[in-house]
């Protein structure tokens, strides 16, 4: 696709800006870099580019998470020799304009001063200035989202209140800890985007607008992508990993695995009734831990309260009660438990390290 872009050689910009788009996760990346596919030969004669790279299955990626493999990032010399990244250098090389790149992965990654250095420094060799498009959201219902994710990637066993210290405690969700080092450079700027708001507008378009896309530039919002996958949907997982002894993400087919999963599920009406493990208490205890950071950075970058931003709501949990279900809600969750453990068990092993 970008190199049908590069032989109509439009003219390049004065400046070239890579707008890197970091999530964080839960956020709508999914379908953000679904719409900047499928709109890149648009965007591109506006002399914006998304490129991509190509897959083991020489399938074009919709977005730029092989960048952040951290297998990738620890091997030592030049970023731009590493696997992917270097044929991602070569192509950098030939676009004459400015580029969006996209994965949610770098909100985590760029936290990490090693990582920050290495990942901004090959956008400036390559001569881009850099600046940073991330979404902030309203903590409590922004944790949920994720920790239904967490376990339909049969990421861990916690339970949600695990969940919940352990994302405090990296700082995964409070914007001046993931853009501390982006907000501190001299070279880079930061775009911050409310996701409550964008949600109204069109995650797509709102990218858009940070990116500098005129508003003449029209595009149909793609489908929610990745979802709350139900009650019913995080019950099975936490109790396929209960069943096994074996970390289910460790194993050399994980991915096939989880396609199963997802195929198990489909058809089964399981996201009508959404996962909430937040209570009225946990919604305002998590609400007050985040206040002031989330204050202080409303009115910075968007000059309004935080409240403004992510006006309150009201929760009720919502979880899978196996023992209260009826024969055959339990009968539906059993069926793609015992089919998962079965095929996990089958599985082969992961490699010794």
């Amino acid at each position: 696709m970008i190199l049908d872009l590069l032989r109509r050689k439009p003219p390049a910009t004065t400046e070239r800006v890579c707008y890197l788009h970091i999530g964080p996760h839960k956020t709508g990346s999914t379908s953000i870099q679904h719409a900047l596919y499928v709109n890149a030969k648009r965007l591109g004669r506006l002399g914006l580019y998304y490129p991509t790279t190509l897959g083991s299955e020489g399938r074009r990626r919709r977005n730029h998470t092989p960048l952040a493999r951290k297998t990738y990032l620890r091997l030592p010399g030049e970023l731009r020799d590493a696997p992917v990244w270097d044929e991602f250098s070569a192509l950098l090389a030939e676009t004459p304009g400015s580029i969006v790149v996209s994965s949610e992965h770098f909100a985590i990654l760029l936290r990490r001063d090693r990582w920050f250095e290495r990942i901004i420094g090959f956008f400036e060799e390559h001569g881009f200035r850099v600046v940073v498009v991330a979404f902030v959201r309203d903590q409590p219902i922004w944790m949920n989202s994720w920790y239904t994710q967490d376990q339909k990637n049969f990421a861990s066993r916690r339970s949600f209140a695990e969940f919940q210290a352990h994302v405090i405690k990296r700082g995964y969700m409070d914007p001046w800890a993931f853009l501390k080092r982006a907000i501190e450079h001299p070279r880079i700027t930061v775009r911050p985007i409310s996701f409550e708001r964008a949600v109204k507008h069109g995650l797509a378009r709102s990218v858009l607008d940070a990116v500098g896309v005129p508003h003449s530039f029209k595009l149909e919002e793609p489908p929610r992508i990745n979802p709350n996958f139900g009650v019913k949907g995080v019950f099975a997982a936490q109790e396929i990993m209960r069943r096994v002894d074996v970390r289910i993400r460790s194993l050399p087919n994980y991915i096939d695995l989880y396609e199963h999963f997802l195929k198990l599920m489909e058809g089964r009406g399981w996201e009508a009734v959404p996962y909430v493990g937040l209570t009225e208490e946990r919604y305002r205890a998590i609400r007050e831990r985040f206040a002031p950071a989330n204050e202080a950075f409303a009115q910075a970058y968007f000059g309004c309260s935080w409240a403004e931003l992510c006006p309150e709501r009201r929760y009720e949990p919502s979880v899978f009660d196996f023992e209260a279900a009826s024969e055959a809600d339990r009968a539906d969750v059993l069926e793609v438990v015992e089919e998962m453990v079965a095929r996990v068990q089958a599985s082969p092993k992961p490699a010794a390290s």
